[in-house]
């Protein structure tokens, strides 16, 4: 790699070896926000200012942990962590695998319906349905390619994209935030689980299981890459946080103070206007390129990911090795999965959605990053990790406090399923 090349100035060899090294942690945090996350930050701006931008440094912190822990496994063993999790239990490959299934097609049926109102706020002529269907098939078509270098490539385009336009949003703003109410404001009712909600928002959760993979096809194979890889995953979560924050702070210059929630996409054509009506039409295209680039890039990264995680289910499943191997972007595994993730779904756009599958999807949901952090601190330290690279103390700490807020969440959500 260019990180041993030599350079006349340090400062130039510093940069260097940032820009050698990003790559699968600009895929996380490009794949990790959503249009979702973004609005949830911009609400959180509009009703408290940015009183609760330490749980976005707390949701960071704690999803940086989970992806360092996987990265580690797979350098360390050269296996994907699904077969480390299949040895400790079988009960850990079935849950995964259904919720995978599940998974696939709400996610899918989510980011279509997000396309569809996106491409309709920017161009209100384009019906959001057919905006959708074109643009999940757009999607489905890249990702069909299955070369990894053009994948990566496309995902550290949407990061530029959305760092110029997320945050030069929030640059534009900038001026009419009250600096009084930068770090002040009123904690909600309930407002642990308020703040457990920002944290929650942070990142993907069962995608996160193909960091692995993504290093693999970097060709970074062996455990001399620890110290880039902690590297790259804080890069990724580095511009996580500046993504929602830099929306956090829309919302705290646009919103805060007014009363008005932004629900969803759907609201997204009537903050436009306004948005424009304020800070000018170049803050309005920021603001709304921004929101499209954060739904498509989840599109493209979500998608791999999903379906990199399904492919090493299906393998350990069928009894094999676990050890990666090239070309499962090109597998019948991952390919089919990327069409029950595109095609089925669609549906979902014309019907109403099924309760009973919602409540299941929902319920295996909660329970997912509990289940995925209590398994790692379990696998991480067992005797099938190499010695050398199992888990200190410090990273147990912090698995175990990441556990106790994920599950405080869960517990929530599920008492308030129906």
């Amino acid at each position: 790699m260019n990180d041993t090349i030599a350079s006349p100035r340090p400062t130039s060899r510093g940069l260097r070896r940032v820009l050698d090294v990003a790559g699968p942690g600009l895929i996380v945090a490009a794949a990790g926000v959503g249009a979702g996350d973004l609005i949830a930050s911009l609400n959180a701006g509009a009703s408290f200012g940015l009183t609760f931008a330490w749980a976005i440094i707390i949701g960071c912190g704690v999803k940086y942990v989970v992806t360092e822990c996987i990265g580690r496994w797979s350098l360390a063993t050269g296996t994907s962590p699904i077969l480390g999790f299949h040895r400790l239990s079988k009960l850990f490959t079935g849950y995964f695998g259904i919720y995978s299934v599940i998974l696939g097609f709400f996610y899918g049926a989510a980011i279509a319906a997000a396309l569809g109102l996106t491409i309709n706020a920017m161009f209100p002529a384009v019906d959001s349905r057919i905006g959708a269907i074109v643009a999940v098939l757009v999607g489905l078509s890249v990702l069909w390619i299955g070369r990894y270098g053009v994948f990566e490539r496309i995902m550290a385009g949407f990061v530029v994209v959305m760092f110029v336009s997320i945050v030069g949003a929030a640059l534009l703003t900038l001026p009419s935030l009250d600096l009084g109410a930068l770090f002040v404001g009123t904690a909600p009712e309930g407002g642990a689980f308020y703040v457990l909600g920002i944290i929650g928002g942070v990142g993907m959760s069962i995608g996160l299981l193909s960091y692995g993979s993504w290093l693999r096809e970097r060709g970074w194979t062996d455990p001399s890459r620890v110290g880039a890889m902690r590297l790259d995953i804080a890069i990724g979560y580095a511009m996580t946080f500046v993504f929602m924050l830099a929306m956090m702070v829309v919302g705290a210059a646009f919103l805060y103070g007014s009363g008005t929630e932004v629900s969803g996409l759907a609201d997204l054509g009537q903050l436009a206007a306004p948005f424009a009506d304020r800070f000018g039409q170049p803050a309005m295209w920021l603001l709304l390129i921004g929101m499209f680039s954060a739904v498509y890039s989840s599109l493209i990264g979500g998608y791999n990911a999903l379906a990199h995680v399904f492919t090493d289910i299906v393998g350990v499943a069928r009894g094999g090795s676990g050890d990666r191997v090239d070309g499962a972007q090109r597998s019948l595994p991952f390919r089919g999965y990327l069409v029950w993730m595109s095609i089925p779904p669609l549906a979902m756009l014309f019907l109403d959605r099924p309760v009973m599958l919602v409540l299941v999807y929902a319920a295996l949901g909660a329970l997912l990053m509990p289940v995925l952090m209590a398994g790692l601190l379990w696998l991480m330290n067992s005797r099938h990790m190499p010695a050398a690279h199992r888990n200190r103390w410090p990273m147990n700490v912090a698995l175990v406090l990441g556990l106790a807020v994920f599950a405080s969440l869960g517990v929530h959500e599920l008492l308030h399923l129906g």
